[in-house]
């Protein structure tokens, strides 16, 4: 949930002397809130080595810092040097051995080294000692424990209480999604995160947090509503747009998630995952050129995405151009070769160009990867019942019996049974299908006319229409 951080001319100027200096061989020497910006900037950016690096030269300047020392701690931490950042607390608690925040640190290592009996004894130990500023602190690290162990009801409580005394504490609003997902207290959170909003109307993680809580109970318009003041109070808060538009695609409100993520590209640039998101609205609402406009870009991006290339294909689908859409389809299956869905669309591409040994490959493999999907075996086995391959559509349904249902493709083998002269078992089945599944017996006259015109089918059909009886 990482916000997008405009870097201000006075720190850029900062970090390109600081830059400098270090490529010259300079000495440095800059004052504690330099040293901090600098280190701020390098960890943001995620070049943790030159964090470190700024920050040893932070340390021996300031000597007797036991702030530097904690970032170091911190940086080393992320980069998984759990006795090094062990070793470093150590060192700083010679200097400040009541700070809070060593002690705090230092029980987050406990926890990542799995010595959660030790970590469990210091986090009591420090909240027994603390005053009520450092109490949020506290339940925060408290909560990282109990996530770790996975006792997921406690590490809400303990968020709950770290917002009740600080309602804008940042990591105890962005560790409590994860708390919210594993402990499915969604109404709870959602009871919280509204007084938080109403006393701080401003607090965009707040409303995000609000928003995510009514996905989860299906309330999709709250959650639009609450996930829209996030980016409104914070534009440069990318989940806030994301999950937004997610949820107006829900609802489909394909034209309003539109406007959210071209609202995003216009703050963030044409990233990958919006120019998808922006091409499945755009197929949604038929725009199948600009579809292709923004899978095109996005392709430019990433051009080794199988999802990409296969949107791209139902675009050429619909356009009936089905030569670009074998191409686009094939390039999918290169880069994925797993994907049923991907090989079914493929033999509705050949079929619809009359290729149908390479139609007919393509549905078998569709039906055997994804067997347990019963659209697969019903489209396979119309095609064949088109071919009049009669038997071979009913060995087909016999198969697919052993892994899936559907009164289709009850529909199906009673067709086949029929046009294939066994008309006393399809008949039989052909009650069964009506009986339990009336509308569906449409799929009777898509596949074959010479059902449709059946006199005895057709009056079976009508004995069981609940709208004549």
């Amino acid at each position: 949930m990482d916000s997008r951080i405009k870097l201000s001319p006075t720190l850029l100027s900062l970090i390109s002397e600081y830059e400098q200096q270090l490529d010259q061989g300079k000495s440095i020497y800059l004052d504690d809130k330099e040293y901090h910006d600098i280190i701020s900037f390098y960890e943001n950016e995620q070049e943790l080595d030159r964090a470190l690096d700024a920050i040893e030269k932070a340390i021996r300047q300031y000597e007797y810092r036991s702030d530097f020392l904690n970032l170091k701690a911190r940086i080393l931490i992320k980069k998984g040097m759990l006795r090094s950042a062990l070793k470093t607390l150590d060192a700083a608690e010679l200097i400040s051995p009541f700070e809070i925040e060593l002690q705090l640190l230092k029980a987050n290592v406990y926890i990542l080294q799995k010595r959660y009996s030790e970590a469990l004894a210091l986090i009591q130990d420090v909240k027994s000692q603390c005053n009520k500023s450092d109490l949020q602190d506290v339940y925060v690290t408290e909560a990282f424990f109990y996530e770790s162990v996975q006792e997921f009801d406690q590490m809400f409580q303990c968020l709950k209480q770290a917002l009740i005394i600080n309602p804008n504490h940042e990591e105890a609003l962005l560790l409590m999604n994860a708390s919210v997902d594993q402990s499915k207290h969604y109404e709870e959170s959602i009871l919280l995160h509204k007084v938080i909003v109403d006393n701080h109307p401003y607090n965009h993680l707040a409303w995000y947090n609000l928003g995510s809580a009514y996905g989860c109970v299906g309330e999709y318009q709250k959650a639009i509503d609450a996930l829209e003041y996030s980016f409104i109070i914070d534009p440069s808060f990318e989940p806030g747009y994301m999950d937004c538009a997610e949820y107006c695609c829900e609802l489909k409100k394909y034209d309003v998630a539109l406007d959210i993520y071209r609202e995003a590209i216009d703050n963030f640039g044409p990233e990958f995952d919006i120019l998808m998101s922006m091409a499945n609205c755009e197929f949604a609402l038929n725009q199948i050129d600009k579809a292709k406009r923004s899978l095109f870009e996005a392709i430019e991006i990433d051009s080794y995405s199988d999802e990409a290339y296969y949107l791209l294909a139902k675009c050429y689908m619909y356009d009936e151009d089905y030569n670009s859409a074998v191409k686009v389809l094939r390039k999918a299956i290169t880069l994925e070769d797993a994907v049923e869905e991907y090989f079914h669309t493929l033999g509705q591409a050949y079929q619809r160009l009359s290729h149908t040994a390479k139609a007919k490959y393509y549905f078998k493999k569709a039906a055997e990867n994804g067997f347990e999907i019963s659209t697969y075996w019903e489209d396979y086995i119309m095609f064949l019942i088109e071919l009049k391959d009669y038997n071979k559509a009913l060995k087909v349904a016999k198969r697919a019996d052993k892994y899936t249902f559907s009164y289709k493709l009850l529909y199906l083998k009673a067709c086949a049974h029929i046009l294939a002269g066994q008309s006393r078992v399809g008949f039989n089945l052909l009650e069964e299908a009506l009986e339990e599944s009336f509308d569906e017996h449409t799929v009777l006259h898509e596949v074959s006319p010479q059902i449709s015109q059946n006199k005895q089918i057709l009056s079976i059909i009508s004995y069981f229409d609940p709208t004549k009886n």
